[in-house]
């Protein structure tokens, strides 16, 4: 699968027009990674944005805890990226895991460049953080009420 066809079908580049596809396409590579590696280390400075494509990618807590489990198509590195503070969470690959990465700075300028894709990525990355947060506070909700 080519770096294109991963990317057009992921929901946080949907409505990009043809050449904003091909813009973030050019700046982005597919990793490998293997069960168990570090795809984002809790506090680091990275801010690169990565797709999951294949396998499944594990978001841990500080001490630990699953906080999560995104399959293909899951975006993790979304918050850094947005707010350009460090990593608030650990992110490892469960099995053989490939995924898209698209770095921070490449995208930036990219957006600085071309605004039609930062409206287009930054209202997607709002809808993805507005459902998180909802599945946050339901599961707040139910932890309260224990």
């Amino acid at each position: 699968m080519d770096i294109k066809d991963a990317v057009k079908h992921n929901y946080l580049l949907r409505d990009l027009s043809v050449e904003g596809l091909n813009s973030v396409a050019a700046i982005s590579s597919v990793v490998n990674f293997d069960g168990g590696d570090v795809i984002i280390r809790e506090f680091d400075r990275n801010n690169d944005l990565f797709i999951v494509l294949e396998g499944s990618a594990r978001v841990n807590s500080f001490s630990g805890e699953k906080l999560a489990e995104l399959g293909p198509g899951g975006i993790v590195g979304e918050i850094s990226l947005i707010d350009e503070k460090p990593r608030s969470a650990t992110v490892v690959s469960v099995g053989k895991t490939k995924a898209v990465r698209i770095p921070s700075a490449e995208l930036r300028g990219l957006i600085e460049a071309k605004p039609e894709i930062a409206a287009v990525l930054f209202r997607n990355l709002a809808l993805v953080l507005c459902t998180r947060i909802r599945a946050a506070n339901i599961q707040l909700d139910g932890a309260t009420s224990k």
